[in-house]
């Protein structure tokens, strides 16, 4: 059983890793690629398993070093936290936020959602980034995001450990360009079955539940496209391609910046919203402030959080 190991060795089969090669590492920890490499060798003899494969003139992970890899990762993430409260009290620390978001959120809402993180005095930078979810998470696992905000709940065999905090929700309607006047509220919904309908990706819970609801009123439809981009859908709607779905909760802006009239709500069908944040053995308080300001903006909307 192998009861201790140099992490200086750990940290230099890490740089290595990061970077793709010992004469990138040599570069980063001003070393010589000779030292490096020797000390890669001693931690492999340590471990009894090889990290790399030679291929060529590079080099390639094993098995072995892709799964050392991940929990370096997580170990060099966890003393980097650690190393940044040497630099006074937690709570007056300051760093850049790196938040997610994914791509078929409302920019409006998240903009309300962001509003106190822009403010906060711990925060010097907040860097935002849109994305699929899958992927947003993929990057939160390996600490490059620190907050990510979705519009799906976590899968039950995510591989990675993450925190998941419902903070809110919101009953979804239709809204249609206002030159075609085919769909109103007067005929809706049993008029959707004449209209092109715009709607989220295949796999999105309110795409499921629309196509639930259409199926309990025997209402057949065509479909223009599946969309996961909120503010593309929207844009697409606006030039007429068709109606589409779109929270209530941000009605009056959607109505205002895409020059769209509300058709009708879809009764029972609501989008929920999702926050992520990292489970890491330093807490921060950003975290859960920003969960209860976005609850109680869900709140100040008319929807009831749960």
């Amino acid at each position: 059983m192998i009861t201790n190991i140099n992490y200086n060795h750990l940290y230099y089969f890490w740089q290595v890793s990061r970077h793709g090669s010992i004469a990138a590492a040599s570069k980063i920890l001003h070393l010589t690629p000779q030292t490096i490499s020797a000390q890669i060798t001693s931690l492999e003899q340590r471990l009894g398993k090889p990290l790399f494969l030679r291929e060529g003139r590079g080099l390639r992970l094993t098995e072995y070093g892709q799964l050392t890899q991940q929990y370096a990762d997580d170990m060099f993430a966890i003393a980097e936290e650690w190393l940044e409260t040497t630099k006074g009290d937690l709570a007056s620390i300051n760093r850049t936020l790196k938040v997610g978001i994914s791509d078929a959120l409302p920019k409006s809402l998240v903009s309300k959602w962001l509003a106190p993180l822009i403010d906060n005095e711990r925060i010097s930078n907040l860097h935002c980034i849109d994305g699929q979810q899958a992927e947003l998470l993929a990057q939160m696992a390996t600490h490059k995001l620190d907050l990510v905000l979705a519009d799906k709940p976590l899968d039950s065999d995510t591989p990675f450990k993450l925190f998941c905090h419902e903070i809110g929700k919101s009953q979804i309607g239709f809204y249609g360009n206002k030159q075609d006047q085919s769909l109103t509220c007067d005929n809706f919904p049993a008029a959707l079955a004449d209209t092109p309908i715009i709607l989220p990706a295949k796999n999105s819970p309110v795409t499921s539940a629309i196509q639930y609801w259409l199926n309990e009123l025997k209402i057949e439809i065509s479909v223009a496209g599946h969309v996961d981009d909120s503010a593309l859908m929207k844009a697409l709607g606006q030039q007429g391609f068709g109606v589409f779905p779109a929270p209530l909760s941000v009605r009056e802006e959607i109505e205002r910046h895409y020059d769209v009239n509300f058709i009708g709500a879809i009764e029972n069908v609501y989008q929920n919203y999702y926050a992520f944040t990292p489970d890491r053995l330093i807490k921060d308080s950003i975290y859960s402030e920003f969960v209860q300001h976005a609850r109680s903006i869900d709140d100040t909307t008319g929807n009831q959080y749960e």
